[in-house]
């Protein structure tokens, strides 16, 4: 397997409105989604800069309207790329996703696979199976106290980071019934843990956001 090993979070929501205060429930997280490890797959090394660009992995020629707008503070963290079996999100170039403990490189797809693909309406899946929108807040008060609360639970008794804010993005997909619930926690503006939720946290991946290498691969389709 590639250094830069691409793995795949595959997380199934069903929530359909904008993100959610209610807290969590007070129960260990579900380990066959929390393991990224499961869901490893062959990543490739983008060295080559004029494959990337033929390729629009960073969907420069992307038909109009089919890559949202990353809200703030999150387009300083995270980008839209076009892979060729749909939308994904990855980190801004300098950082890394880290499944945590590991250094299982995280991305996030608008299509996990194995999930069914919507009928063809565009020019195929890199712009048709996308992110339709996203929804960003800051996390205070009660919102803060409930994600800071998630975090623990996702920890397991190891010590928490400090977190100066804390920030939910909900990026909806437009394959039906998907949306992933993330939060980053976040000190001097950057991000240092970020989670990954569905079913009120019970089930979540957490995330090492680290500095790495310009020069280091990066994950491609």
């Amino acid at each position: 397997m590639p250094r830069a090993a691409l793995i795949f979070l595959l997380i199934l929501t069903i929530f359909a409105g904008p993100a959610a205060a209610e807290g969590p429930d007070d129960k260990p997280l579900d380990g066959s989604v929390a393991d990224a490890r499961t869901y490893a797959a062959p990543g490739a090394s983008r060295s080559n800069a004029a494959t990337a660009f033929a390729d629009d992995f960073l969907c420069a020629h992307a038909p109009q309207g089919t890559v949202a707008p990353v809200p703030a503070p999150f387009d300083r963290w995270l980008v839209v790329v076009c892979t060729v079996e749909g939308q994904a999100l990855v980190p801004v170039e300098g950082t890394a996703w880290y499944a945590y403990g590991s250094r299982d490189l995280v991305s996030i797809l608008a299509l996990p696979p194995g999930t069914p693909a919507p009928a063809r309406q565009g020019p195929g899946p890199r712009y048709d199976i996308r992110f339709a929108a996203f929804y960003a807040i800051e996390a205070t008060e009660e919102r803060r106290a409930i994600a800071l609360r998630r975090l623990k639970l996702a920890l397991g008794g190891a010590p928490m980071p400090i977190a100066d804010h804390v920030y939910q993005i909900d990026a909806v997909s437009s394959v039906p019934n998907l949306r992933y619930n993330i939060f980053f926690y976040v000190q001097g503006m950057k991000p240092r843990m970020a989670l990954v939720c569905l079913d009120r946290c019970t089930r979540a991946l957490l995330l090492d956001v680290a500095t790495r290498s310009t020069t280091a691969s990066v994950a491609a389709p």
